[in-house]
């Protein structure tokens, strides 16, 4: 999509910014979280638009899937369609000399300075099981065996996995180094024979939370303030395998709070609360409780997604 977006930007002038300062933001209608993304973004007053392989949505712009440079160009035009102008400042207006003196000859221009040479990009980040679980990674059924880790095989159509029931075995996961070549493909034909012989078939989301648990060694996942204060939007399904999340999701139900107070209030440890709080916001049932600006400036021009004028 980031290839489409600077082919489709040539005749425009955009740029990619973070959420936060966003404008408007591109939410994923066919992934698992869409409807809760499209309601967060609207609350925050951002201006919405729908990317979906669909045809009916609830929001003033639609971007199709599959992503083309066409299409994001068209979503640009029809933003900037509805932009306010932008006003001119009036030239000032100089009372008549008597005699007006010859005109200086201009200086001559200086020579524009060479362009800076592009940094070179960052090398990409090493892949996690988490990874392969966002919308469209995969194209089919895989199989993953890791170490003593227990067999898992992921089903994205169905979205479901195929495994044991229990979680605490997967923590090893959560960690680990996935790349491509470790992920075995499946033939859908087998998929009843393995749901038998892994252990059941389980929502994806459970591996999700599993994996946002033990993803970040009792540190808060990326994107995320220490010092915001957050809340539970309802009542989670907590596992026996960790008894002390009971605790910990009842005080967060109580309303916002800071992690170190939900850590006191529980009798939980820092690191416990916090992955716990990271595994909620991987699953979409918890999230930060931000200050919204009672009055708000107004927009000053289209925004996509994470593009920034």
């Amino acid at each position: 999509m980031e290839a489409a977006f600077k082919q489709a930007n040539a005749a425009h002038r955009w740029a990619l910014a973070n959420e936060n300062d966003a404008e408007a933001v591109v939410v994923d209608m066919d992934s698992m979280y869409g409807q809760m993304s499209l309601m967060k973004a609207m609350s925050g007053g951002k201006v919405v638009v729908a990317l979906t392989a669909g045809g009916r949505t609830d929001t003033d712009y639609t971007l199709s899937r599959p992503v083309t440079a066409e299409g994001i160009a068209t979503l640009l035009a029809q933003l900037e369609s509805q932009a306010p102008p932008v006003a001119e400042e009036p030239a000032p207006v100089q009372a008549p000399a008597a005699s007006a003196p010859a005109p200086e000859p201009a200086p001559e221009p200086e020579p524009e300075p060479a362009p800076e040479p592009e940094p070179a990009p960052a090398p990409p980040a090493d892949p996690h099981l988490a990874d392969y679980l966002r919308p469209g990674a995969l194209k089919g059924p895989v199989r993953l065996q890791m170490g003593d880790a227990p067999a898992i095989v992921l089903d994205p159509a169905q979205g479901v996995y195929l495994g044991g029931a229990t979680l605490k075995p997967l923590l090893p996961y959560a960690t680990a180094i996935v790349h491509e070549s470790d992920l075995e493909p499946v033939d859908p034909a087998q998929l009843p024979a393995l749901a038998t012989e892994l252990g059941g078939s389980h929502p994806l989301s459970r591996l999700a939370w599993i994996l946002g648990l033990g993803g970040h060694n009792g540190g808060l996942a990326p994107g995320y303030n220490p010092n915001d204060r957050y809340k539970l939007l309802k009542w989670p399904q907590t596992e026996r395998e960790f008894p002390r999340h009971f605790r910990i999701a009842t005080v967060m139900m109580k309303g916002p709070a800071l992690l170190t107070d939900i850590a006191e209030l529980s009798g939980a440890s820092l690191a416990e609360v916090t992955d716990y709080v990271n595994a909620s916001l991987a699953v979409g049932v918890a999230e930060p409780d931000l200050m919204v600006p009672s009055d708000p400036e107004p927009a000053k021009g289209g925004l996509l997604g994470r593009f920034r004028r």
